[in-house]
């Protein structure tokens, strides 16, 4: 959020001198250097904003960091709104005084009286002065908060953008390890991909045959891949099988060093991608194999073609399952078949939490706590990563009272929540782009649950400034579908 804030109050500051300059206005005398001071203090604190906003979620000093960086920001806009509309008001009459300038009556006796100034003319002439001097003071005050805000920068020894940055948020690397009795509500979903996989009711296609598996974070894309790999009939079809967590960024050399060292069972002493990619069609050549690609967030077309290219010598029947958050990857991969995952009904959604909440508790314990326990599973909306990560927190409160504060309070501000469902669902956050951030943040101006028109969004983004038009099709339809997910 600060990002885009920043970097579109830079823009605006500078266009706003800029158009100023050309119609040969001026604030007051002096206010260009301050203009000076405040674009280089924005610009020395945009660059470590990305840092900054990763790591807020777990650094409470961080996060009041940038919300006074946030709220100087706010208040320098209203500040460039009446800059500007000073601006206006001072080109509206300078066209004015010209234009009576052309056409300037002939009569003596008005040219004589427009050299004598009215009342109402001296007056309006001090109402201007003062209001821009106020504007000017505005910005010096604000200027100084600033300052403190960049010293106090140097502080968090935040990592800026052009350096190699270490990520605060992190996705766990995942395994082909899954206890299956702890599923619930995939068994239709994890048939279909089964069947997919085997190939049973298709036509064969050139190999591999890709499938895809489409959803938001938490929704239960990698444990549906880790039950149809553990499947028996799958470990019985295929000779080769590999799991690979791609996550982000996707890097093809340590990607083909995984593959070959989960073939080999050695890690391989080559660095080149040729001489791996070599080695593994070397290993998989007319085998049928079956390779899941984990967490893939990659939009580059040019990481996976290698890949692609290299892996068309395995049999017919071989299969790539690829598990990912984003519609524009699944396009990218050229996938065959696409499962887009739904939420979890209420009563799969109770099965999963239950499961966890009352594990090894008392029978009539979980009878009398089971109607607040199905209160706080609604809350889970159907995610599957929400219904586990609540049953944690109440498995170990006993008491009835304990169960009933979960469910009256905000539990989604509890600190073990948040962290374990917010963390991984905070990687979409942060692979949209800065503009993209500020539209999709502004959407919580609706109160939950509120359906609106995509139209009168747009139409609300370009009048807060975030987009110039409606023709911005890209950042139309990519939140469109983020909303979705």
């Amino acid at each position: 959020m600060a990002e885009g804030l920043v970097t579109d109050l830079i823009k605006q500051l500078l266009s706003t001198a800029a158009w100023g300059a050309e119609q040969e206005i001026r604030l007051v005398v002096g206010v260009e250097k301050e203009i000076g001071k405040l674009e280089g203090n924005l610009q020395a604190v945009k660059g470590v904003l990305n840092d900054a906003e990763k790591r807020q979620v777990t650094e409470d000093a961080v996060k009041l960091w940038l919300e006074k960086l946030n709220n100087v920001c706010y208040e320098m806009e209203d500040v460039v709104d009446e800059w500007n509309t000073e601006l206006i008001k001072s080109a509206i009459q300078k066209e004015e005084e010209e234009k009576n300038a052309d056409n300037a009556p002939v009569l003596k006796k008005k040219q004589v009286c427009s050299f004598i100034p009215s009342p109402s003319c001296c007056l309006g002439q001090v109402d201007k002065l003062a209001r821009r001097h106020d504007i000017a003071h505005k910005i010096k005050e604000l200027n100084e908060i600033l300052d403190e805000i960049v010293k106090e920068r140097n502080r968090y020894q935040f990592q800026s953008t052009n350096e190699p940055a270490t990520k605060v948020v992190e996705q766990p690397q995942t395994t082909s390890f899954v206890d299956v009795s702890e599923i619930r509500g995939r068994d239709n979903v994890k048939d279909g991909l089964v069947s997919m996989l085997l190939g049973k009711g298709s036509k064969e296609e050139s190999s591999p045959h890709l499938i895809s598996l489409v959803g938001m974070g938490g929704i239960g894309k990698t444990t549906l891949a880790q039950l149809a790999y553990n499947d028996h009939a799958v470990q019985a079809h295929f000779e080769i099988k590999v799991w690979v967590c791609v996550s982000d960024p996707f890097d093809p050399c340590k990607v083909a060093k995984e593959i070959l060292e989960s073939i080999e069972r050695q890690s391989p002493n080559l660095t080149a991608l040729q001489s791996l990619l070599d080695r593994i069609c070397d290993n998989v050549r007319g085998k049928k194999f079956l390779l899941v690609f984990d967490d893939v967030w990659t939009e580059d077309s040019t990481t996976w073609e290698p890949f692609k290219i290299a892996l068309k010598c395995v049999a017919q029947g071989s299969r790539i399952i690829v598990t990912t958050r984003k519609s524009r990857v699944v396009e990218i991969m050229g996938s065959v078949s696409i499962i887009n995952l739904e939420v979890l009904s209420n009563e799969d959604c109770w099965l999963v939490f239950r499961k966890i909440a009352f594990f090894d508790r008392d029978p009539k314990q979980c009878e009398q706590l089971e109607g607040l326990g199905r209160q706080i599973v609604e809350k889970c909306k159907g995610l599957p990563l929400a219904a586990k990560t609540l049953g944690s927190l109440m498995r170990f409160k006993r008491t009835s009272e304990e169960w009933k504060s979960i469910l009256d309070n905000k539990f989604w501000e509890f600190e073990d929540v948040e962290r374990k469902l917010y963390a991984p669902l905070l990687l979409s956050y942060y692979d949209l782009s800065s503009p993209l951030r500020r539209c999709f943040l502004f959407c919580a101006v609706f109160p939950k649950d509120y359906v609106f028109s995509c139209d009168e969004l747009v139409f609300m983004w370009m009048a807060q400034g975030y987009i110039k038009s409606k023709k911005n099709v890209e950042i139309e339809i990519r939140l469109e579908t983020t909303l979705k997910i």
